[in-house]
């Protein structure tokens, strides 16, 4: 898709909102907060955003992550299943790309046990968090200058920062079908059963491969679902 297509429309952009949707729509889900972020300049502007990620912080995304692009500053949304018995939780935080890279730095908040955290903390960069649960848990892209696809890391307070095995355009898309289910990250990280993090989630992962395609059956779960049986 070229910029020209982007100033026209941001599918990415409307796949969250439909998301944002689906949660408040769903009676079998109680939803404590959905929220779009204001549209401001210079976040606002596909063509510029990317220049100046290049221009300033020499980060030449690629095409998939620009097809990924959206206007609001954040999207955020906290979520629980309606049923008491239920464990199944949710929470996103979405960034804006740019917000992102010049704002979320892991460096403000940790600092990082010796050389090589220190200065992997140093690239991440924020751009998916849990401020209401306040779990400790978040996304970050590798801000390496010169990168056209940046690694993805999920930082656990408890045990720090952890490769994820997707990349930037796969999480959003994950995120989709996750609905931001606390800790689904897990299953694209090398962790399993008895791993500090992991443990206390996985019930509430085998809920989600249980439970979330009988409330949104439109979605394949089938990958979620073998990821976690590995690592059970």
């Amino acid at each position: 898709m070229t910029a020209a297509g982007h100033d026209e429309e941001f599918p990415y952009e409307k796949r969250l909102e439909g998301l944002l949707e689906e949660l408040r729509g769903h009676s079998r889900i109680q939803v404590d907060e959905t929220r779009l972020g204001p549209i401001e300049m210079p976040f606002d502007n596909f063509g510029e955003v990317f220049k100046d990620l290049v221009k300033w912080y020499d980060l030449p995304f690629g095409e998939p992550i620009r097809e990924k692009f959206f206007r609001y500053a954040e999207v955020e949304a906290s979520w629980r299943s309606a049923d008491p018995q239920s464990e199944l939780v949710g929470e996103f935080s979405l960034s804006h790309v740019f917000r992102s890279v010049v704002e979320n730095h892991v460096s403000d908040t940790w600092e990082g046990k010796d050389d090589e955290e220190r200065e992997l903390y140093g690239e991440l960069r924020i751009f998916d968090d849990t401020p209401r649960t306040g779990s400790g848990r978040m996304a970050a892209l590798r801000a390496t200058r010169g990168t056209t696809d940046p690694e993805i890391w999920f930082f656990d307070m408890r045990q720090g920062a952890l490769e994820m095995d997707l990349d930037y355009p796969a999480y959003l898309d994950t995120l989709l079908l996750t609905k931001g289910t606390i800790g689904w990250q897990y299953l694209f990280c090398d962790a399993g059963f008895g791993d500090v993090g992991f443990t206390p989630l996985a019930k509430g992962l085998q809920e989600m491969v249980e439970v979330i395609p009988r409330l949104f059956p439109q979605y394949d779960y089938a990958e979620l679902a073998s990821r976690l049986r590995e690592r059970m």
